[in-house]
């Protein structure tokens, strides 16, 4: 391997918040990091509760965005291949999903698996939640 490629990954916060809105439960994920071409996301959610609805993308541009939902599993992101556009700082993500029976909080109906990041220089962000 080439040292020169080998690049020590970034650490950055997101603020994750969840609530019920509208009887939706709506999960915002916020983040301050700038430079970021691309970002990736694996949410696990109880598909017994839960079904999802739709996810509501802020990047700030017209990089690509996407959305898969799989068995429980929600795996989103944006990227750029040119490493032009970048994800905007503030709340670039909100997920919605539709509660299947009468829920009054919105506490453990998700967990994050993958959350990671990769600025426009190629550099690995890890992400921590807050």
């Amino acid at each position: 391997k080439n040292a020169s490629f080998q690049k020590t990954p970034e650490t950055s916060n997101l603020d994750i918040t969840s609530q019920l809105v509208n009887g939706k439960v709506v999960v915002n994920i916020s983040t301050t990091k700038t430079g970021m071409a691309g970002t990736q996301f694996n949410i696990n959610y109880d598909s017994n509760l839960l079904e999802f609805s739709e996810v509501i993308f802020d990047t700030g541009n017209t990089m690509t965005n996407y959305a898969n939902n799989k068995n429980g599993k929600l795996f989103i992101g944006s990227l750029d291949l040119k490493g032009k556009e970048t994800v905007k700082i503030g709340t670039p993500y909100k997920v919605i999903f539709t509660p299947k029976q009468t829920i009054t909080n919105t506490a453990g109906l998700v967990s994050f698996g993958v959350k990671e990041g990769v600025k426009t220089n190629g550099t690995k962000v890890k992400f921590n939640i807050q």
